[in-house]
């Protein structure tokens, strides 16, 4: 499997190449032409008895300690597996493969649910623990096979699952007597393994979890209100009728007037490692602020949090669009941490941030996120002299970065840092973009974006600029912005479109070019990452940008990651309404 190659949607990656077509197991099984000797991938179309990896171990990029086996189970340390793997595997089909269409979506090892957490994961009338999976392991074991694993450098993200059987589920209730904001404080702090879902109940309909609220019992936050109590400050709508700010400015007026100083105490949630926060099967939405995956210093690691993941959640913006004094970032990695997956989450009119990695962190994934109306997406790296940010490392892929028409003037024609990296390295592939006009990403001091694959869709219609529907203008000045460091741009294109992403055959751009000296990261990745990332890459073009805008964010179909992907051609047939949703 080459490391720049594309599938189609037959799903088989090369006649003779690993995944041959003869085989029992996968999109095309192991076939006769597989890959390796021994326990890894066999000729005769099993998993072996060795399982992936030198030991074995899930942790050192195998799967359990009884890896594979003869029996074809995950035999995890301590828990007992959620569907099969190999040739004793309870899949459907043939040694846990078969399902979906010919070209379905690899990278999940045959896993296939069992019904029990199928049913959890899928029915919002059966409560996290209403089902037959009763114990805490269980039932993590469930959302955590259910979800699948991350490709690229975070794929040692493993969140709040602990294989060796310590796993504990938190429930996020609005029947505690604690509130929610609270208890999610409460939950992301440790470094115990904890993976925590919302109730599905109490989060059925929309609910906003402001974290701001933590800090209403502070007497600054409350001078800054003009308020006596806590009460007045936690409900910000009251404040704004009590206080004659009309609806449609409330937002603006109560979080980025009142609440913009740098000296109130409002800061990030600090996440600790070993730790899941995952929105399936809930509508929770998190108002103006997020979280913080460690934390530093000005530029010195103070905690270092180890495999975070992030998932399915919407982050919601108050109306800022770059600077605010509380630096209210959605999901903000530092302190050197590493190991982190963000996944699937959509982050709506974020301002300065969706996520920013900063401070030396290292090893992220961010993919199928819906970044829409974020002016400044994603700043790798927020100084040129922090020598510590060399060692970044992030790998983004089947992201939706999205302007919609109705903003595109209001962020004065582009949107940008996707990313600004300083040092460190990026690599990005099978990202779509639409409403983007110029120096979308910015490469300084030493960094190194490879950047394959993507798509860019401009809608003449929403602009006014006498250059709008000039390919040759989007191809001089969308990727522009190098200065020192390396950028390869390959198999990346413009098209004109309408406003629905439906491309312009007949009006498009190639954006190949070649900028310093930028090194093979997908050299780095493990042979199992490279293999899912080789069995599910599209070429720019209209497949991808369906494929896409119709898993991106919250809400979105589930992609190749989850064993419980409906497939390549099914999520194509979707409809999807992103660009303006």
């Amino acid at each position: 499997m080459g490391s720049g190659g594309a599938v189609g949607l037959g799903g088989t990656v090369g006649s003779g190449g690993a995944w041959g077509l003869g085989g029992s197991s996968g999109i095309g099984g192991s076939g006769t032409g597989g890959a390796g000797t021994g326990g890894e991938w066999p000729s005769t179309g099993g998993f072996g008895t060795g399982g992936f990896g030198t030991g074995g171990e899930w942790a050192t990029g195998g799967f359990g300690t009884g890896g594979f086996g003869t029996g074809g189970e995950w035999t995890a340390p301590g828990g007992t597996g959620m569907g099969g793997f190999g040739t004793g595997g309870s899949g459907v089909g043939d040694a846990g493969g078969g399902g979906g269409d010919a070209g379905r979506d690899q990278g999940t090892g045959g896993v296939v649910l069992n019904a029990d957490c199928e049913e959890l994961i899928s029915d919002p009338n059966v409560n996290w623990r209403e089902s037959s999976l009763q114990t805490d392991q269980e039932i993590v074991e469930c959302l955590a096979t259910s979800l699948g694993r991350p490709v690229g450098y975070g794929e040692n993200a493993y969140g709040g699952y602990d294989p060796a059987g310590g796993s504990v589920l938190t429930v996020i209730t609005k029947s505690s007597g604690v509130s929610v904001e609270q208890q999610v404080a409460d939950a992301v702090g440790g470094d115990e393994h904890n993976w925590i879902v919302f109730d599905k109940v109490d989060f059925a309909s929309p609910s906003e979890i402001a974290l701001y609220r933590l800090h209403c019992d502070d007497a600054s936050v409350q001078t800054a209100l003009g308020v006596s109590n806590a009460t007045d400050c936690i409900d910000y709508q009251a404040w704004c009728a009590a206080n004659g700010v009309s609806d449609a400015t409330c937002l603006e007026t109560f979080f980025n007037d009142r609440l913009n100083d740098g000296d109130l105490p409002i800061r990030n949630v600090r996440i600790g490692s070993n730790t899941t926060i995952d929105g399936r099967q809930s509508q929770a939405q998190f108002l103006f602020s997020g979280f913080a995956i460690g934390s530093d210093s000005d530029g010195t690691p103070v905690h270092t949090a180890a495999s975070v993941i992030i998932t399915n959640l919407l982050f919601q913006g108050a109306g800022h669009l770059e600077d605010h004094a509380l630096d209210p970032d959605m999901v903000r990695s530092t302190g050197a941490s590493h190991d982190i997956w963000i996944h699937q989450n959509t982050f709506d009119l974020t301002g300065d941030s969706a996520f920013d990695v900063k401070v030396g962190a290292y090893d992220v994934t961010m993919s199928f996120n819906l970044v829409k109306n974020v002016v400044r997406a994603t700043l790798h790296g927020s100084s040129d002299s922090r020598t510590i940010n060399d060692q970044i490392t992030t790998t983004m892929h089947h992201n939706a970065f999205i302007t919609t028409d109705a903003y595109y003037d209001v962020f004065g024609n582009t949107g940008r840092r996707v990313p600004l990296l300083r040092r460190g390295r990026s690599h990005m592939f099978n990202n779509v973009f639409y409403g983007y006009r110029k120096d979308v990403l910015s490469v300084r001091v030493g960094a190194r974006i490879a950047f394959e694959d993507n798509m860019f869709l401009a809608n003449p219609a929403a602009v006014s600029e006498e250059d709008d529907d000039d390919i040759d203008y989007y191809v001089a000045n969308l990727l522009r912005d190098f200065q020192e460091g390396g950028l390869e741009i390959s198999g990346s294109y413009v098209w004109l479109s309408d406003a629905s992403c439906n491309l312009d055959p007949s009006a498009s751009g190639d954006l190949s070019a070649s900028y310093g000296s930028t090194p093979d990261m997908f050299s780095d990745y493990s042979a199992t990452s490279q293999a899912t990332i080789d069995a599910n890459r599209f070429s720019a073009g209209e497949e991808l940008a369906d494929y896409v805008l119709a898993t991106a964010g919250k809400g979105g179909a589930t992609p190749f990651n989850s064993p419980n992907t409906e497939g390549h051609q099914a999520i194509m047939a979707r409809p999807h309404s992103a660009c303006q949703q």
